[in-house]
């Protein structure tokens, strides 16, 4: 019911993560991104019980691949799972429960990793690879990039999605490092709508001419820093 891209630029220090799903809220349940790794846990057993423990063993520079495995070695559903991640440095990890709903499959590639569940097939996360690794731009624009690509070769084989979300974790956060859509019909539409506003209004924010003919010579940093909510 969910179909994800996860990814790190390492040139950038930036980690992501976009999804889309027919279970609603997704963004607030499934993706998780800290300076140290983007993840995202999905299908029958996911959330904070993953998500918490495994950002927390990250920043203890536990390597995903062992802090996963032991997460899911402690969870009685792991086997309806679906649990993938890539690390700052673009190292990368993917498992797919054997009771995760049919199509449900994993593809890694370079500092980058695709899954999904209850897909029309296997072209969902293929595709996703693949646009991502053509696409150009900054991290969240290249997630969006595959999470359309996702969509346009099937995604989820019950119909329109309900919920889609990016969050991206980076030295240097802006607006359009965190957004959800949770409307029914074509929220990934809704994603890119809202990416293209956020975008115009970081551009505006560090045009420093424009802010200070707003604010004045010598106005504070602070009106223009966003810290971002993770």
């Amino acid at each position: 019911m969910t179909f994800s891209i996860t990814a790190a630029d390492p040139a950038t220090g930036a980690t992501g993560v976009a999804i889309a799903s027919v279970f609603p809220s997704v963004g607030a349940v499934c993706p998780w991104a800290s300076e140290h790794v983007a993840l995202s846990t999905q299908a029958w057993d996911s959330g904070a019980d993953y998500g918490e423990p495994l950002l927390e063993m990250a920043a203890r520079d536990i390597a995903l691949e062992s802090a996963a495995e032991a997460v899911l070695d402690n969870r009685a559903g792991s086997a309806g799972t679906q649990l993938h991640g890539t690390e700052a440095d673009g190292e990368t990890y993917a498992y797919t429960g054997e009771k995760a709903t049919d199509w449900a499959g994993h593809v890694v590639g370079d500092a980058h990793t695709a899954a999904g569940n209850t897909l029309a097939g296997e072209a969902v996360v293929t595709e996703m690879h693949e646009a991502f690794v053509d696409a150009d731009g900054p991290l969240a624009e290249r997630l969006l990039t595959a999470l359309s690509a996702g969509e346009a070769a099937g995604g989820d084989k019950r119909g329109d999605n309900l919920s889609a979300a990016v969050l991206v974790h980076a030295p240097e956060p802006n607006l359009t490092h965190n957004m959800r859509v949770d409307q029914p019909g074509d929220p990934i539409d809704g994603l890119w709508d809202a990416y293209e506003v956020a975008r115009e209004h970081t551009e505006a924010v560090d045009d420093p001419e424009e802010m200070a003919a707003e604010w004045g010579e010598g106005f504070d940093e602070s009106i223009v820093d966003f810290e971002m909510k993770y």
